[in-house]
């Protein structure tokens, strides 16, 4: 017998979204992470900065925290909605309580 699988519920903004062809990150209001191997990565739709140092950034969004973990982390260019971070960074976590 196959267990079920959990999936999370597909919201109606997503299926809006889906069906217009509009942006997702910016319907939900949720961050768009784009990643160039593991030495940078650009997150769009973010609230604000929590923690920030050489091995730890940690970044508020909605529904939760975006944790980057890794060595010689650095922001590089920020702006109000849009950041892009550089170094080697080694994981990356979601959630509502990141530790």
């Amino acid at each position: 017998m196959r267990k079920k699988e959990k999936t999370e519920k597909v919201t109606l903004r997503e299926k809006a979204a889906d069906k217009f062809g509009a942006s997702k990150e910016i319907l939900l209001d949720i961050p768009k992470l784009v990643f160039i191997g593991s030495r940078e990565v650009t997150v769009e739709n973010y609230k604000s900065i929590s923690e920030y140092t050489p091995t730890h950034i940690v970044l508020e969004a909605k529904p939760g925290q975006l944790r980057f973990s890794g060595t010689d982390l650095e922001i590089r260019s920020i702006s109000r909605d849009m950041l892009f971070i550089t170094g080697k960074i080694e994981k990356t976590e979601f959630g509502n309580e990141v530790q």
